[in-house]
């Protein structure tokens, strides 16, 4: 007898437990349904790209050989105008390395002559230790020469020259009688040619045109937009780093007071629907949605926001959707 009762009290604790975690579980799932109605909004697509800030106009300009500074007249920040004088090597340097190159070129000059000299009317039967003499004479001379003109340009580019107006935004040496070589110089940058540097997906190319608004947050200016228009949509594809096929974008700022290579996004308002039937987007699984009663309708949807998507067709303002 007490052996039947263990066993009906075991039972009895089994289906006990059984309803207990059917339950939790109806429970938990419960939780994690959230119904909600289809109502009116506004919805706006846009398109989200990320680069950063470029110059259409700067200049690097570096000398073409090494030599002490002579001077300097430009500092970082300094705005500069086209054809003004930056800095310089100085020309004493200069002057004394033209003029050896040159008179080495003249020595060279004469001993080809000489060479040249001591087999004319010699063509056909010059000797091979002859034809040595002449060819390496004449060889020496050519690079005597080209020595002496490298010079004359060291010299006459011995002074960097602002090629464009703009701002300093580097200079590698700042002190006069220092030694410089071809990687010293100066940077500008024409602030007024700034622009956001991006690109699209290929997939998305369709979706702008040149001349659409397009709105820039830098990530040195949290919470400001910068004003921009789309000015150029390329004509040929690259690879991006994640290995996609993009097409390089270039939208135009309104705001130069900013600086070359400060990251961002631009955002591209690509579509509206004004007052249309909308759901949330998790709402809409293969193009079905749930109602209230667990049946699945077809919807056909429209523009998509980044919260909400349109509903053009399949349910009606206030119907109750189900969102798991």
């Amino acid at each position: 007898m007490r052996k039947r009762w263990l066993i009906i009290g075991a039972i009895f604790l089994a289906v006990i437990g059984f309803f207990w975690i059917r339950n939790r579980n109806k429970n938990a799932a419960n939780k994690s349904v959230k119904t909600v109605a289809v109502e009116r909004k506004d919805v706006v697509q846009t398109l989200t790209l990320s680069g950063k800030v470029a110059a259409e106009r700067e200049a690097k300009l570096r000398f073409l050989s090494s030599g002490k500074l002579g001077y300097i007249k430009v500092k970082e920040g300094d705005v500069v105008k086209k054809g003004q004088s930056l800095m310089g090597l100085d020309q004493r340097d200069l002057a004394a390395a033209e003029t050896a190159a040159y008179y080495s070129y003249i020595a060279a000059d004469a001993n080809a002559k000489e060479a040249e000299d001591l087999v004319k009317g010699h063509d056909k039967d010059e000797t091979y230790v002859q034809k040595n003499d002449r060819v390496a004479a004449q060889t020496a001379r050519d690079k005597a020469y080209e020595a002496w003109q490298t010079a004359i340009r060291a010299k006459q580019n011995g002074n960097l020259v602002a090629p464009i107006d703009g701002v300093v935004v580097n200079v590698s040496v700042n002190v006069s009688g220092e030694t410089v070589g071809v990687t010293d110089g100066v940077d500008i940058v024409d602030p007024e040619s700034l622009y956001f540097d991006t690109e699209v997906d290929e997939a998305d190319l369709n979706k702008i045109v040149e001349g659409m608004e397009a709105r820039v947050k830098l990530d040195a200016f949290a919470g400001r937009d910068f004003e921009g228009t789309i000015l150029k949509i390329g004509y040929e594809t690259r690879v991006s780093d994640t290995g996609a096929t993009v097409i390089p974008v270039r939208v135009k700022l309104s705001n130069m007071n900013l600086r070359v290579g400060l990251n961002g996004d631009a955002t591209v308002v690509t579509g509206e629907a004004k007052n249309v039937l909308t759901l949330p987007i998790e709402a809409v699984v293969d193009g079905k949605v749930e109602n209230a009663e667990g049946e699945k309708i077809n919807v056909e949807t429209g523009l998509e926001g980044e919260t909400d998507i349109e509903i053009r067709s399949g349910v009606k303002e206030g119907d109750k959707i189900v969102i798991r």
